[in-house]
C-alpha cells in the first residue's frame, strides 16, 4: 500500500485535511516507511487516523529534503517511534531561506540535529540506500539537464540560489512496475528519472508526488513532458509543488496525468478516497 497522507489538496467532503506539505505512507510486506511528514504534523496524524493507518512501529522515516513543509511533522511522529532510523541527506541540516519581496523567511528543517539525535537513529546518506522490499532511496541526484535550474528565490546560508543537494526520491518496485515517489524534486524530475535509470537500468513508468514545476516556464514544461515521454513514463500523479500547468502539459505529451490529493491510494493506478 502507498497512500498520500498530506498534500496541498484534499477531496471536498472526504474528511481529509490539506496543508502546504507532503507525506506518503508505504507498507510493503510489513516494511512500513513514512516518506516526509508534512508541515504541521496535525494534518498528517488526522489523515492517518481517517485512512486507518497506524504511524507507530515504523521501519524507517525518509526525508526527501530539509524544507519545513516536508519535515514539520517529524517530532510528532518520533514521539510514537523512539529510535526509528531516519534516512536523510546531511545537507538537509543546512540553513535554507526563501526570499519573498523584501522579506527573508527561514524555510529549513525546524528541529536541530541535537533534538533529533535524542529521538531517533539518524542515518546521513548521500548515496542510494536499499530499504528492503523493493524500496530504494535515490540519494543525491546529479544535475545534468540545462533547463532544470535552482529556483532563484530559494537561498542557502550564503544567500546564493540553493541547489537543494539534499533532494532525493524513493524508487518502489511493485506489481511488475517501477514507481518513482518524489517529495519536491528540486533536483528536477528529468534529472531524477535519469538518476533512476543509472541506478536500476531502466526508467520508472509511474511518477508520483511533487514535481516542483509551479514556476516553470512553458518551454521547460514542454521539454520536461517530452523528456518523460521519451523515457517511457506512462502515468504521473502530480501534487504539492507541481503547479496547475503541469497536468495538461504532461497530458499533451500522451502521459496519463492526474492531480494528487490527500487520502489518495497509489497502486499501478491511483484512486481518490
Amino acid at each position: 500500500m502507498i497512500i498520500c497522507l498530506c498534500d496541498n489538496l484534499a477531496p471536498s467532503g472526504s474528511g481529509y485535511w490539506a496543508e502546504h506539505g507532503l507525506s506518503f505512507f508505504i507498507d510493503v510486506d510489513g516494511l512500513r516507511i513514512l516518506f516526509d511528514t508534512g508541515q504541521s504534523g496535525d494534518v498528517l496524524l488526522h489523515n492517518a487516523r481517517l485512512a486507518g493507518v497506524s504511524l507507530e512501529g515504523l521501519s524507517y522515516i525518509v526525508l526527501s529534503h530539509g524544507h519545513y513543509d516536508h519535515t514539520g511533522g517529524l517530532m510528532k511522529v518520533l514521539e510514537m517511534n523512539e529510535g526509528v532510523p531516519l534516512i536523510v541527506h546531511p545537507a538537509a541540516f543546512q540553513k535554507k531561506y526563501a526570499r519573498r519581496g523584501d522579506n527573508l523567511k527561514d524555510i529549513g528543517l525546524p528541529f536541530s540535529l541535537d533534538e533529533l539525535e535524542r529521538r531517533c537513529e539518524i542515518r546521513m546518506e548521500t548515496g542510494p540506500v536499499n530499504l528492503g522490499g523493493g524500496v530504494y532511496t535515490t540519494g543525491e541526484v546529479e544535475r545534468v539537464t540545462p533547463y532544470e535550474q535552482p529556483q532563484p528565490n530559494l537561498l542557502d546560508s550564503q544567500m546564493r540560489p540553493d541547489a537543494v543537494m539534499d533532494d532525493q526520491s524513493l524508487v518502489i518496485f511493485k506489481d511488475n512496475a517501477m514507481l518513482l515517489l518524489c517529495g519536491c524534486c528540486h533536483a528536477g524530475i528529468v534529472n531524477t528519472v535519469e538518476c533512476v535509470k543509472r541506478q536500476h537500468g531502466r526508467h520508472p513508468s509511474i511518477i508520483v508526488g511533487g514535481l516542483h514545476m509551479e514556476k516553470a516556464s512553458s518551454e521547460r514544461l514542454s521539454r520536461t513532458a517530452q523528456a518523460l515521454r521519451s523515457a517511457g513514463v506512462k502515468k504521473a500523479v502530480a501534487g504539492h509543488c507541481s503547479g496547475d500547468a503541469c497536468i495538461p502539459s504532461l497530458a499533451s505529451a500522451g502521459i496519463e496525468a492526474v492531480r494528487l490529493t490527500a487520502g489518495m491510494q497509489i497502486y499501478t493506478t491511483a484512486r481518490s478516497p
